[in-house]
């Protein structure tokens, strides 16, 4: 057999646009919950996708759109006849304005087996499409006629894609037999026309190293053949689970690595590979009965494990529920989407069904502690930080109400000429439901900052703006050194319980710090501050300060103290009181919330 190349494309200037088959007409609800028993529908006037029919029903997938008293059906053009052929709608851009499907096929015949991925990238406003290779797997061998193998070759391109703006980022990488070689095309950013992705040969977009993008240590190739890609997880229920291969022993230390101890009487299996390089992604499924079935780990490019937490599945009762799902976004940063249905029921015993979606962001955090033996023990979890603007949203429904379902964003009490800046979550009004606080900036973020409070209101389908505080928090460069409310881990806003915080930092040598304090009266419908506190310090000198005024208090009462030193005791004084937080309270209603 001779020696083949990279099986790549050859480079193409652009990526066209084809058109949606001609759409079908519906006319009537119950047409339209017909094809979702058979098709997994994407609803694009509010960018909802509906779950894949159960069992063999699924017929594919369709695009449907509203046009007045009647619906627009087109077909997508994706194949599902497992395991040949399947597909995945990894869902719509963060704009809104395209639907990201992945198609696979794959062929397998004596000597040759080849699996391709493709990216059908759909423009839904021009009900147009553009098909980008993504993946090829290629393998030849010879057989020495008695069905033995003897030697082969495995060839693969890969892609990343990335949208950003008006260009779609392509980057190619290529192997053969595990060593990286060229690609015959690279990539590039192609520029979205609405006839075809063009590219820009201005623009320079780096290869990727297929044969350095193997996953690190500890995942080896045993390990490698017991995980399925994904990008999104959600999970399942046990009976789908079966033959997802257990860990052993020898799997369990080398994965969880100084963790391991933690699971020991749980059993863990195989679960799903998120994402290789710069870290690595995986889930391994757990069979613990506090309501968490995904562990989640993550690596680092040296192996080492970096991050390590348990993903919530699902949970609730007769009448709330709640699960969630992985998923990673364009760029690669983990979000977990937690989902919450619930029952509501009025006066008259009438049932309407309430679904709310939050996204989070993950970061990494660890801590090292001592054991008995002196050794320190390294923990890892995670801490979710909420995304903000149409990542946020929800829904309210009567039982007697047919789909599509009317979803309420976040983004619709947010001023369309402002971004979000930080942005937390909670019960402040003491209803129940989640209350938003929103820190909102121009785009340049070049002022003062806006703070909005955001209310889910009582019927649970909507959000409303309960208040909106122009230039209420300090522009970036008004902390000296510090950006007054943008140090992370030090300044911003927050909410314990039902107070608000809203914590600010600056200065140069000299540093100061301050926490303002705000809840909600449910009598006057407003905020009012209910404590403010501070005080300042000399950043690098404070501990030296300290142990200097110590000496000095022993001098002074041993009534040794020079006048020299008297002087200086008096001012260490002076900056002790200054670097202790003082604080005072205020009765509510006292201090309404203002700028």
């Amino acid at each position: 057999m001779g020696l083949h190349g990279c099986y790549t494309p050859q480079p193409s200037t652009s990526i066209p646009f084809e058109p949606l088959s001609a759409p079908d007409t519906i006319r009537t609800e119950a047409a339209l919950l017909a094809l979702e028993r058979s098709h997994q529908l994407v609803y694009v006037d509010h960018r909802r996708i509906t779950n894949e029919p159960k069992g063999d029903m699924l017929e594919g997938a369709k695009l449907v759109r509203a046009g007045g008293d009647f619906w627009l059906v087109y077909h997508l053009p994706v194949r599902y006849s497992a395991p040949q052929h399947d597909y995945d709608i990894e869902g719509f851009s963060e704009d809104g304005r395209y639907l990201r499907l992945i198609q696979r096929s794959g062929s397998l015949t004596r000597g040759h087996e080849n699996a391709t991925v493709d990216l059908l990238w759909v423009d839904l406003e021009r009900a147009t499409y553009a098909t980008i290779n993504v993946r090829t797997f290629d393998q030849q061998w010879d057989t020495d006629g008695a069905d033995t193998d003897t030697k082969g070759r495995i060839t693969i391109d890969s892609a990343v894609v990335t949208y950003a703006g008006s260009y779609l980022y392509i980057t190619h990488g290529c192997a053969m037999d595990g060593r990286s070689v060229p690609c015959d095309d690279p990539g590039g950013a192609y520029l979205i026309t609405p006839e075809a992705l063009v590219l820009d040969t201005t623009i320079s977009v780096a290869r990727t190293d297929i044969a350095s993008n193997e996953p690190p240590p500890p995942l080896t190739a045993i390990d490698r053949a017991g995980f399925v890609t994904r990008a999104r997880l959600c999970p399942g229920d046990p009976g789908t689970r079966s033959t997802l291969t257990p860990l052993d022993s020898d799997a369990r230390e080398r994965l969880l690595q100084g963790q391991a101890s933690r699971y020991a009487n749980c059993s863990l299996s195989y679960g799903w590979l998120l994402k290789e390089r710069p870290q690595t992604y995986i889930t391994l499924l757990s069979d613990r009965d506090d309501d968490h079935d995904l562990l989640w780990l993550a690596y680092d490019d040296a192996g080492k494990l970096v991050g390590l937490d348990t993903l919530a599945s699902q949970w609730g009762d007769g009448q709330l529920i709640r699960w969630e799902c992985v998923d990673l976004d364009p760029h690669g940063n983990l979000l977990v989407e937690a989902v919450e249905e619930e029952t509501l029921r009025d006066e008259v015993d009438t049932m309407a069904y309430r679904r709310d979606t939050l996204i989070y962001t993950i970061r990494v955090e660890g801590s090292g502690l001592l054991d008995e033996l002196g050794t320190v023990r390294s923990h890892y979890g995670l801490k979710r930080l909420p995304k903000d603007l149409t990542r946020c949203w929800v829904e309210k429904h009567s039982t007697a109400t047919r789909p599509p379902y009317p979803w309420t964003s976040l983004r619709a009490v947010i001023p369309e000429d402002l971004k979000v800046f930080q942005h937390v979550i909670g019960d402040l009004n003491r209803d129940g439901a989640q209350d938003h606080v929103l820190v909102l900036t121009n785009e340049a973020d070049d002022g003062p900052r806006d703070l909005l409070i955001a209310f889910t209101a009582p019927d649970r389908g909507r959000y409303v703006q309960h208040s909106f505080l122009k230039a209420f928090l300090p522009e970036k460069t008004s902390g000296g050194f510090h950006d007054p409310i943008g140090e992370e881990g030090i300044s911003g806003i927050s909410i314990n319980e039902d107070t608000l915080l809203v914590t600010q930092f600056g200065g140069s040598a000299w540093k100061w710090t301050s926490t303002d304090k705000y809840v909600h009266d449910g009598r006057r419908n407003a905020f009012y501050l209910v404590e403010t506190g501070g005080r300042s310090f000399h950043a690098a000198g404070e501990e030296g300060l300290h142990e200097e005024l110590k000496e000095l208090i022993i001098l002074k009462e041993q009534k040794k103290l020079t006048s020299e030193q008297q002087v200086r005791y008096t001012e260490l004084k002076e900056l002790e009181e200054k670097a202790t937080w003082r604080s005072t309270r205020f009765k509510v209603g006292q201090k309404p919330m203002a700028r």
